[in-house]
């Protein structure tokens, strides 16, 4: 890994068309890194452009969002390509192919199976989120402002899950606090990244919970969302954020399992666990994350997907 010095100069002595993406379907903190940095990009004098899914509307707040691009990607010049909280080149998704043409690409993250697949790579797996990473590469070269302070804090709250992860260390409590001395509302802010929904997302939220089951004789709990599900409440996938959280604070629960249904077949599971190391299983269905906090992929049928799932949890139980 390069200095956090080399990561600012080459994001800014390169050109100034500066392109800064993150994954699909965008959490807390790839929408938290993605502004701050373009906030802080065009502090400095450059030409940042966002390339950000929709995002749940709780995160309309933020400033930076005057940066997302909302036109062809292949229209877009770049001289520098950045990648936030992808572990993976795949994880641009449309914005690959600017990815492959760009002369200066940087990745930016803390995802412990990031495949370090950029020209430059800033990946600290010891940071909370890729926010705190951010913060460490722009806080000597840029001033730190209320605008820039609040993208970066919701980044690094939504991925602590308001501190509470044991990812969270005493320099992200240290960080944390110097964002609060910019005069940030940090607790509106809280409640608006972790505790407030819409309509739409209270309603597809019941419905997984409704269906939530027990894997018997077992500490597993999961639910299964199908595109049926999504249309009856006209849910997209940006609502339902929390679920698996949630589901893991049963009484209990070690480990919770919410599977979704994509579209062509294909399937989703994101994990929650307590103390059992769920990157792996992720990993071996196509996915990755974190040691408690991951999330796979499947493309067999879902009773066979999520039978498949669940017998690796219990396996993994089992030899725990």
């Amino acid at each position: 890994m390069f200095s956090r010095f080399e990561a600012w100069n080459n994001m800014t002595k390169n050109g100034d068309n500066i392109v800064v993406a993150s994954h699909p379907t965008p959490d807390g903190d790839a929408i938290g890194s993605s502004l701050a940095l373009a906030l802080a990009l065009h502090r400095a004098g450059k030409n940042p452009v966002v390339i950000l899914d929709k995002y749940a509307a709780r995160f309309d707040f933020l400033e930076g969002r005057e940066f997302i691009y909302q036109g062809k990607i292949e229209d877009l010049t770049c001289d520098v390509f950045i990648a936030v909280d992808c572990g993976d080149k795949i994880r641009v998704g449309e914005a690959e192919e600017l990815f492959n043409r760009a002369p200066i690409t940087i990745n930016i993250d803390h995802h412990i199976n990031n495949t370090n697949f950029a020209r430059l790579n800033y990946v600290d797996t010891n940071a909370s989120a890729t926010s705190e990473v951010v913060f460490t590469i722009i806080n000597m070269h840029v001033p730190i402002n209320k605008s820039i302070a609040e993208a970066l804090y919701m980044g690094i709250v939504t991925d602590t899950g308001g501190f509470r992860h044991l990812s969270t260390t005493a320099e992200t409590m240290e960080i944390a606090a110097l964002l609060m001395r910019t005069g940030i509302d940090f607790s509106d802010i809280q409640r608006r990244a972790i505790y407030s929904h819409s309509h739409i997302e209270a309603q597809i939220f019941a419905k997984a919970i409704q269906k939530m089951k027990f894997v018997e004789g077992y500490p597993i709990v999961y639910t299964v969302l199908t595109q049926s599900d999504l249309r009856a409440v006209h849910a997209t996938y940006s609502d339902l954020d929390g679920i698996a959280e949630y589901m893991l604070n049963t009484e209990d629960a070690v480990v919770s399992a919410f599977f979704t249904e994509r579209l062509e077949g294909k399937m989703k599971v994101s994990f929650r666990s307590a103390n059992l190391d769920v990157r792996l299983l992720a990993e071996h269905f196509g996915g990755g994350g974190h040691k408690f906090a991951a999330a796979g992929n499947f493309t067999s049928g879902l009773d066979e997907g999520v039978a498949l799932v669940l017998d690796a949890l219990k396996a993994a139980l089992d030899n725990k």
